[in-house]
């Protein structure tokens, strides 16, 4: 079964922390350091000796006096167990081996309780083919093991584990309480697919500008746009949004210095964080140092003066709408026909329209950027300009392929380039390659973070063969190099000795293969931006009773794929609004099998009855189960316009459902009726979709035109409509892509606000009474926006807290 959601190892309390203060928290290194290198115990890649260490050592964060649990970090299938030894206070035994005071035998404790799990995950879809693959997690010196949460018998191999369950308890590591080792690694195959780099090491001295744009099938994390030397700039806000043809950009020469007026002298980088609300914009060199000082983009930058509203600066990330439909709408009305609010919106979004709707060939992306110059407009969209995002590891931000061991048999570093990255800078120091000097180096804090992004092949330590080989050069070159012959053959047996006391013998064959090896920390949380869920995840939110568990399953399968990608696309797959995304849409859609209301039938008018439009079962895939428009039969009257206006029960209509949201009585309220993912209602809505996806052109209709009884008869003059969608409403209900963009757009477009509040909720399930108070209240709120009202809110109430359950940390 594949998934993604993840979690560190330990599960501590998150009052009110951000997400990077947290993880630190949940995955601390232990306080000790190495004396020859003042570095963690326990760090990646390299650690005593320098050599290659497979992971970090991690102390147990505490509750009430006693050490947190180690957790499943993800679902998967648990491959290896190694059950405890119980602890020996004798000095003699291999797992009593002090490597700090290797002379003389101590006990120092090391527990050798080891789980290893198989994870598939999923981060993305190229069209509608899932982007998997597959890692491993390895919790090495557990000191005891958890029972199976279902079997309730110890883990073995083949147990299926979820996320966030018990996998035993944390032991000793050289006498230090409460530590493990923690390990994330896959095999090349899946490096490849995870990450796109297929084992690529790019020179971070001499780094290769781009010369395409990143992957598209997995788009999380911030964005990452290249703009060469030549990309236009302006130093007052352009008033147009479409790329002047004689103003392209790329028109720079360095070997020359021309370059022509208002376009950057050099080549840099801009990194694009949507966040709270908030978009901030940072700027990097081609080597990756920062220019200036990040900045947070307001919509007093971006929106006339006209549509501003009070308190609306730095939070243009809830802005985005209000910004693309002001760029959209700056457009005349024959280029208006090539573009589309979606488009733009992706545009600002993505930095490229990655969706299916409309936005001119020449659509400029400005943005307001810190350069060496100063604060400039920048268009991220001109020619030359490449575009990334955390999905593709991107080199500029650190992340870089390490496979240039001269060995790859033993565990001693000997790549040339591993030692480059970390040796003193001091050109003027002729020893700075020498073991001893880049051994010093690791405890530098500026070191510690080049190597947190660093991906490294090397064979798995807990491999039991080939020990005494793997390990050698420690007996030359550390065992024997200040002992006498007679000592240091003593320190070398004893240290064999616990090698393979703390290594084993029938390890997978897969997880050996899996050699690439990643810092666990920036993987941890690199990944858990990613908001991508798999099927079995949305499975696991909307599980119910088993009786109803097979139509909703199905229903799973068809939506998840454009269920992601609204998410993605509106930013609504954060911790804190991804849950009530799918507790009001479980209410809504009731759990993904219905997308359309059911329809009112016999109405009459004039005391004639109508035609029916009733609702069809949900399995016939063609358009025509939803029924039509009203009107287009012979029997049904279009003239009732002019009218009184009855109800479906014949009664007189004075005001009701059916004159809101722009319907003009029961016929409207049937056409557009709720469809989609979030029940998209209302005439007025519909329309506004429409205009918004490009189905219908703005400029050729007034907020009356709707009020026309012989529009679906005739085309009025100027109307631009797409053929088979603006004439059927019942698109929205019938196709997945429609029924998820269409409840997105509700979201972000129509009830921004509500964004806002979902934000300020909580990152856990409530405790208290003050925790349950907030989170009541965001989740009315929530539902007030969604419905209009409060129907169904206790069960939206619970849909929601079934899906932090399953999404959240707690």
């Amino acid at each position: 079964m594949v998934r993604m959601i993840l979690s560190p190892p330990f599960l501590p309390a998150r009052p009110s922390q951000s997400e990077t203060a947290w993880l630190d928290a949940a995955m601390a290194q232990p306080t000790s350091r190495l004396s020859s290198t003042n570095a963690a115990e326990g760090s990646f890649p390299l650690s005593l000796q320098l050599a290659w260490h497979n992971g970090i050592h991690l102390q147990a964060p505490q509750a009430a006096g006693a050490y947190l649990p180690v957790r499943a970090i993800a679902d998967g299938t648990v491959v290896f167990v190694h059950p405890p030894t119980v602890p020996d206070n004798d000095v003699h035994h291999a797992l009593n081996y002090n490597p700090f005071n290797a002379g003389t035998p101590s006990p120092a404790w090391t527990s050798d309780g080891f789980v290893v799990i198989e994870h598939k995950g999923e981060i993305g879809a190229a069209g509608a083919v899932a982007t998997e693959f597959v890692y491993y997690s390895a919790c090495m010196h557990l000191g005891s093991l958890a029972s199976h949460p279902r079997t309730r018998r110890p883990l073995k191999a083949g147990d299926f584990v979820y996320r966030k369950e018990a996998l035993g308890t944390p032991g000793q590591i050289y006498g230090h309480d409460g530590q493990i080792h923690f390990e994330i690694c896959c095999d090349e195959a899946n490096l490849e697919k995870l990450t796109t780099r297929k084992r690529n090491w790019a020179d971070p001295l001499a780094p290769q500008p781009p010369t395409a744009n990143g992957r598209t099938d997995a788009v999380f994390g911030s964005l990452y746009i290249y703009l060469p030397a030549g990309t236009p700039t302006r130093s007052s806000q352009p008033t147009s949004h479409l790329r002047s043809a004689v103003h392209t950009g790329g028109a720079a020469s360095a070997a020359t210095d021309f370059f022509l007026p208002d376009t950057l002298r050099a080549a840099q980088w801009v990194q694009i964080t949507y966040e709270h609300g908030s978009a901030i914009l940072a700027s990097y060199d081609k080597l990756g140092a920062p220019i200036g000082q990040p900045r947070n983009d307001s919509r007093y930058d971006y929106i006339t003066v006209a549509t501003m509203r009070p308190g609306a600066s730095q939070s243009f990330e809830y802005d985005l709408s209000a910004v693309a439909n002001d760029r959209h709408g700056t457009l005349d009305v024959a280029t208006q026909a090539t573009s589309s609010p979606s488009g733009w919106y992706e545009l600002l979004r993505f930095g490229r329209n990655l969706g299916p709707d409309a936005l001119p060939a020449n659509a400029a992306h400005w943005r307001k950027v810190v350069t060496p110059d100063g604060g400039l407009w920048v268009d991220l969209n001109a020619p030359g300009t490449f575009k990334f995002s955390d999905a593709d590891f991107p080199a500029i931000t650190g992340w870089n392929c390490f496979d240039d061991d001269t060995t790859q048999t033993d565990q001693r570093c000997d790549s040339l380039r591993m030692k480059t990255l970390i040796r003193d800078p001091d050109r003027t120091n002729d020893r700075r390659m020498e073991r001893a000097q880049l051994a010093r180096r690791l405890g530098e804090p500026e070191v510690r973070h080049k190597l947190r992004r660093t991906i490294c092949k090397f064979p798995s330590e807990w491999d039991q063969k080939d020990v005494e080989k793997r390990y050698g050069w420690l007996e030359t070159e550390d065992f024997k190099s200040t002992d006498d012959d007679a000592t240091g053959v003593q320190k070398w047996e004893r240290f064999v000795k616990h090698a393979k006391a703390v290594t084993f013998p029938d390890l997978p064959e897969a997880f050996l293969k899996a050699d690439w090896r990643f810092h666990p920390r920036e993987f941890v949380g690199h990944m858990r931006q990613c908001g991508w869920l798999s099927c079995e995840e949305m499975k696991q939110i909307y599980k119910r009773d088993s009786a109803n568990n097979a139509p909703v399953f199905l229903a799973i399968e068809k939506y998840q794929l454009a269920l992601n990608r609204m998410t993605q696309k509106y930013l609504l797959n954060t911790r804190k609004r991804l849950p009530h995304i799918f507790g009001q849409g479980a209410t809504e859609s009731n759990f993904l099998k219905t997308m359309q209301e059911t329809a009112m039938t016999g109405i009459a008018v004039n005391g004639e009855v109508h035609g029916t439009s009733g609702i069809h079962p949900q399995s016939k895939a063609d358009e025509s189960s939803f029924g039509h428009w009203w009107g287009l039969n012979p029997n049904e009257r279009v003239d009732w316009h002019g009218s009184r206006k009855y109800n479906s029960n014949g009664g007189l209509i004075s005001s009701s459902y059916n004159w809101r949201m722009g319907n003009l009585g029961n016929p409207d309220a049937q056409k557009f009726r709720g469809r989609g993912f979030k029940q998209l209602t209302g005439r007025d809505n519909y329309v506004q979709y429409w205009v918004y996806r490009g189905w219908l052109a703005a400029s050729s209709f007034d907020k009356h035109w709707w009020s026309d009884p012989q529009y679906m008869a005739r085309n009025a003059q100027g109307m631009r409509k797409i053929p088979g969608v603006v004439d059927n409403p019942e698109i929205v209900g019938t196709q997945p892509y429609n029924c998820m963009d269409a409840g997105g757009w509700y979201m972000v477009f129509q009830r921004s606000d509500v964004i806002r509040e979902i934000d300020s909720d909580l990152d856990h399930l409530a405790a208290g009474a003050h925790e349950q108070s907030q989170e009541t209240a965001t989740s009315r709120a929530v539902t007030r926006a969604i419905n209009g009202g409060e129907l169904g809110w206790d069960k939206r109430l619970e849909n929601t807290r079934a899906a932090k359950k399953i999404l959240l940390d707690s």
